[in-house]
């Protein structure tokens, strides 16, 4: 995401509204064992009632504010109907009942999966097609995996191919240029994003929205505008950057929506600042921060470090320094892993002054935040490839109008577009804010739920008295079991050995093997792993990287200099040969990266519930068996 990105969830929200103002008319299939339904039963109050009754029930239920939406409620019309509609044999229906659905749902992914896969068996390509283009809608609007959405959106241009749809065309080229912008592709998303304004002036542009209001298609066009002053604008091509953002204010002046204000107000002023012009950009930049009070942390991180260019370039170091802080801590709530360009300004610049002050500690952080902005951002700038550009040209937009006219008619009529549009247009906000919330909020729960679980487990090792009524399990237990083919003083000595291969900490050197260890407590290999395929419940490896990352945790918690390491002197403290495998076990482990981890450790916890079943391994019984 970017600073000036707040048209982000505007542009998003208009392809996903584009594409399913298309698509939810259309989609089709067969559904033979009835999926993703609610276990509860269908109380006869609904049963009973007619089919169109249900339906109209159902559709009217999701037109209200998803806030107060009774979603079992909801579940339970679906069910109704999608058991109804499968009778039949309407699979037109059976699939606009499961993709209503997942719009309600935390996780619509499995849903989303299952239409791909119904379409797919049943050979209906063109509604295939569309199920591509909602699974990367939702990684887009999730954030969760963007390369594979570039890859769902260019086989959904592939298959297009063969019908011509001018709306999947459309839709499949917005997609690939938000993530080729995003992506660090910003040359190419501009070529892609001409093309998108040519049609602007074109009729074609007239039956892509064919069902939009003149309102609705100018505010599409301008979002394009903008998305393309953004796009100069990372090229620090100001000149075209300023031609496009003062086309968004001229239609914000036009049709007073007062959002484009604070998109004109926030990119001037970043345009302003990076030409030198600190003063006026300023007034921009305060002004921008003044009404727009709806920005999320990540937004408000990148405008206070803008603020903070400015006032340095206006020699007011005590401002730029409270600006630079100010974008540091928003950027750190906002999560670890939102990067900015202009973030490498915030924290060169405070750990410069840091460095000047004399406080060590602080430009350790600076330093160690530095190199993590290095290593990471180049790596995220690198996910989206540069083949797809030659694919899409106006003309090839252009050729498509006529054959897709007519199944553009057929396909809308039939259906109330208008109000789906409604009931769609909410969900796409409401739905990319929840999941950005429970995003932030299980991160804290997590590392609060780590930090008491690792804080009562020192307390506890620091009571000898308490300590030594801890026992090994009994050797004699396995002498009929898993183990009956091991002799008794075999497993006792690999008890043993374990105990002290614990004790001693020796997993931290990075030569530990199963047959070096094995040699050492004086058994064989394939006694050791069975023994410890048993007793610790999975293999040498996983036992081994367990060892390790709780050891770590341990040493975080206990000694505060460890925290000012870098992630690649801790991976090789602990005895992990590189910062790739350390980082991929400590997050399977504790389910949070280790900057993050690390970043936390010393703020004050907030008071929450644990939350069960969110996919991380439960941490307690992880601690307990592996030492």
């Amino acid at each position: 995401m970017y600073i000036f990105d707040f048209y982000l969830l505007f542009m998003k929200k208009r392809v996903f509204l584009l594409f399913l103002f298309y698509s939810i008319v259309t989609i089709s299939g067969k559904a033979q064992d009835l999926p993703f339904l609610i276990d509860d039963k269908v109380p006869d109050s609904i049963r009973l009632q007619d089919y169109q009754t249900v339906r109209k029930k159902f559709f009217e239920l999701t037109y209200k504010d998803p806030q107060v939406i009774d979603t079992l409620l909801l579940e339970l019309y679906s069910k109704d109907l999608i058991i109804k509609a499968t009778e039949k044999n309407d699979h037109l229906e059976v699939s606009t009942f499961y993709d209503t659905l997942s719009n309600y749902r935390e996780n619509s992914l499995p849903t989303i999966d299952y239409v791909l896969e119904y379409t797919k068996t049943h050979n209906l390509d063109e509604f295939y097609i569309e199920a591509l283009i909602r699974k990367a809608l939702f990684f887009i609007n999730t954030e969760s995996n963007l390369e594979e959405a570039y890859s769902l959106a260019q086989e959904a241009y592939d298959k297009n191919q063969r019908f011509n749809n001018l709306v999947i065309a459309y839709t499949t080229k917005n997609i690939i240029a938000l993530l080729l912008k995003d992506s660090g592709k910003t040359k190419e998303a501009i070529k892609i994003y001409l093309e998108l304004e040519e049609l602007y002036h074109t009729d074609v542009i007239n039956e892509i929205f064919k069902f939009g209001t003149d309102r609705y298609i100018k505010e599409a066009h301008t979002e394009i505008q903008y998305s393309m002053a953004l796009a100069y604008f990372k090229l620090h091509n100001y000149k075209k950057a300023s031609e496009y953002i003062n086309k968004v204010k001229e239609y914000s002046d036009i049709s007073g929506n007062t959002e484009y204000v604070s998109a004109y107000l926030g990119l001037k002023g970043g345009i302003l600042i990076r030409q030198g012009n600190y003063t006026e950009g300023l007034k921009f930049t305060n002004e921008y921060l003044d009404i727009a009070v709806n920005l999320d942390n990540d937004e408000f991180s990148h405008s206070y470090t803008m603020q903070g260019i400015a006032y340095r370039g206006l020699h007011q170091p005590d401002k730029a320094l409270t600006s630079f802080l100010t974008a540091d801590s928003l950027r750190d709530v906002a999560g670890s892993d939102y990067l900015f360009s202009d973030l490498k300004v915030t924290y060169d610049y405070l750990h410069n002054h840091y460095k000047q002050t004399g406080d060590v500690a602080r430009q350790i952080e600076y330093l160690n935040k530095m190199i993590a902005y290095e290593e990471e951002y180049g790596k995220l700038s690198q996910n989206v490839g540069d083949q797809i550009i030659a694919s899409y040209t106006l003309p090839e937009l252009l050729s498509e109008k006529e054959n897709a006219i007519k199944t553009l008619e057929e396909e809308k009529e039939s259906r109330n577009i208008g109000i789906i549009l409604i009931v769609i247009l909410g969900l796409a906000a409401i739905s990319f804010a929840i999941y950005q919330y429970r995003r932030r909020l299980k991160l804290k729960q997590r590392f609060i739920n780590l930090r008491d679980t690792y804080s009562e487990r020192i307390t506890t090792e620091e009571k000898p008295e308490e300590a030594t009524a801890v026992t090994r399990p009994v050797v004699q237990n396995h002498i009929e079991g898993a183990l009956s083919h091991i002799k008794p003083a075999q497993l006792e000595k690999i008890q043993e050995g374990l105990d002290s291969f614990e004790k001693k900490a020796l997993f931290t050197s990075h030569n530990v093997t199963l047959k070096s260890l094995a040699k050492q407590i004086g058994t064989n290999a394939s006694y050791l792993s069975k023994y410890i395929n048993v007793e610790k419940s999975e293999n040498f490896s996983t036992y081994l990287n367990d060892l390790r990352i709780n050891y770590v945790l341990k040493e975080l918690y206990n000694n505060p200099k460890l925290k000012f390491y870098t992630v690649a002197a801790i991976a090789e403290e602990v005895g992990f040969s590189n910062v790739k495998s350390f980082s991929t076990h400590f997050k399977r482990v504790t389910g949070l990266s280790v900057s993050y981890f690390i970043k936390n450790l010393s703020s004050e916890p907030d008071s929450f519930s644990k939350e069960e079943k969110d996919g991380v391994i439960n941490l307690s019984d992880r601690v307990n068996k592996a030492g």
